[in-house]
C-alpha cells in the first residue's frame, strides 16, 4: 500500500466510481465510505467486498423479510445495499462506532431509503432481545462484531433467535472455536451453510466497468480487492427450520387490522 502505483489506482477507483458500487448483488448503491474504508477497503465500492457471500445474499434477497438488523453495520454496505434490493423492509442498523453514523445517514438519503433504515449504537444483549420482539416479522439477523457474536447470539439468553434467520461472519482468530461454537448452538433450530474465503483473482474485478485499469496495473487491481484478514474468513447462513412460524409471523403482519 506505500507504493504510488497503489495510490494512483485507489484514487482511480474512488474516482471512476462516483461513491457507487460497481458489480455485484448491490450494484448501483451509492455508499459513502468513511476515511479508512476509502483508503483501504476498495472492495466494497468495485462491489469484491466478501465476494464468497454472492450467493447468500441472493437467497436473502428472494425472501420476503419484513426486517433486517444488522449488527455492525459499519459503513452501510450490506444495510444500504439490502434496502435497496428490499424495498418493502426496514433495516435497524447497529453500528457501535459513532464516527461512522453521518456516512450512513448520507448514504441513506442518497439512496432514498432513509425512511426505512434507523440508525442505532452499540448493540448489547438487551438491545436485540428489545429489538427482536418489537420489529415486524419474518427478520434476518446480520452480524459481524469482531467476535462479539459467540456472546450475543445466544439463543439460550435470546430466545427469539430460535425463529429467525442470520448470517454471521464468525472469528476463529479471535475467540477460539467461535465457528463451531455458533455451528453446534444453532444445529436443532435451523439449516446451517458455511462459506469460507478465498484470494480474490483477476477475473474477479469488474474490469468493463474500469478496463484501463486491469490492462495497466493488473496485479495492483487484484491487490485493491485485498480484505486484509489475518486467516481464511468464514461465514454462517442460518435458516430457521421452523418455515411454518415464519410463514404465519408474515401473515399476521399482512393482515388488515
Amino acid at each position: 500500500m506505500a507504493l504510488p502505483r497503489w495510490h494512483l489506482a485507489a484514487a482511480w477507483v474512488r474516482y471512476g466510481s462516483r461513491n457507487t458500487v460497481l458489480s455485484g448483488p448491490f450494484v448501483g448503491t451509492k455508499l459513502y465510505l468513511s476515511p479508512l474504508s476509502g483508503r483501504h477497503l476498495l472492495g466494497y465500492l468495485l462491489g469484491t467486498q466478501e465476494i464468497e457471500l454472492h450467493g447468500a445474499i441472493e437467497q436473502i434477497a428472494a425472501r420476503d423479510y419484513a426486517t433486517i438488523i444488522n449488527i455492525g453495520a459499519a459503513d452501510g454496505y450490506y444495510a444500504l445495499g439490502l434496502a435497496r434490493r428490499l424495498p418493502q423492509t426496514c433495516v435497524l442498523a447497529f453500528e457501535g462506532n459513532s464516527s461512522h453514523h453521518k456516512y450512513l445517514n448520507i448514504s441513506a438519503s442518497v439512496n432514498g431509503v432513509a425512511e426505512r433504515i434507523f440508525i442505532r449504537g452499540f448493540c448489547r444483549g438487551q438491545d436485540l432481545h428489545a429489538a427482536l420482539a418489537t420489529v415486524r416479522k419474518p427478520a434476518l439477523v446480520l452480524c459481524d462484531i469482531e467476535g462479539g457474536e459467540v456472546d450475543l447470539l445466544d439463543p439460550e439468553l435470546i430466545g427469539a433467535l430460535r425463529s429467525v434467520d442470520l448470517l454471521v461472519e464468525t472469528h476463529d482468530q479471535y475467540v477460539a472455536d467461535c465457528t463451531q461454537i455458533l455451528r453446534s448452538r444453532f444445529a436443532p433450530t435451523h439449516a446451517v451453510q458455511q462459506f469460507a474465503g478465498r484470494p480474490r483473482v483477476a477475473s474477479d474485478f469488474p474490469s468493463a466497468v474500469l478496463p484501463l485499469l486491469t490492462r495497466m496495473f493488473p496485479e495492483t487491481a487484484i491487490e485493491l480487492m485485498n480484505e486484509r484478514r489475518r486467516e481464511p474468513q468464514q461465514w454462517l447462513l442460518l435458516t430457521a427450520r421452523d418455515a411454518t412460524l415464519r410463514s404465519q409471523q408474515a401473515a399476521g403482519e399482512k393482515r388488515p387490522s
